[in-house]
């Protein structure tokens, strides 16, 4: 018999694509959208990678983001390799609003404000 465990986290989900990405040579920046839905944030999140980086230096990052902020009500962090923020739900556009951008329909638009953003020398930064 064969058994198999499928079950991924979010972190595992997230790995994969960049290594395929990695590979692919992929235009960057990168953001992914992936939802958490374990923990603290229970919400989707922007993972963006401004620039190719190696491989273990991205799982780096990525690990060293959800240690410094999975226990944080808010996931906003930034460091030298990735930025990560909540998926932020705008107020209700009807998809029918001819003045509405594609992104706001989309409930993609990037904060209007850095208000959930950490700021410099705050906890959700890290230099090193």
């Amino acid at each position: 018999m064969t058994s198999r465990n499928l079950n991924q986290t979010w972190r595992d989900v997230v790995f994969k694509q960049y290594e395929v990405d990695y590979a692919a040579d992929v235009a960057f920046p990168v953001r992914y959208l992936i939802n958490v839905s374990a923990g603290n944030w229970k919400r989707d999140i922007f993972i963006e990678i401004p620039t190719k980086i190696d491989v273990p230096i991205f799982r780096r990052a990525v690990l060293t983001f959800y240690t410094a902020r999975h226990r944080a009500d808010d996931p906003a962090y930034e460091d030298d390799h990735i930025k990560v923020r909540a998926r932020v739900s705008p107020p209700f556009v009807p998809a029918f609003d001819p003045t509405a951008t594609s992104a706001e329909r989309n409930h993609d638009a990037p904060p209007k404000d850095d208000t959930d953003q950490p700021g410099p020398g705050t906890a959700g930064s890290h230099s090193g």
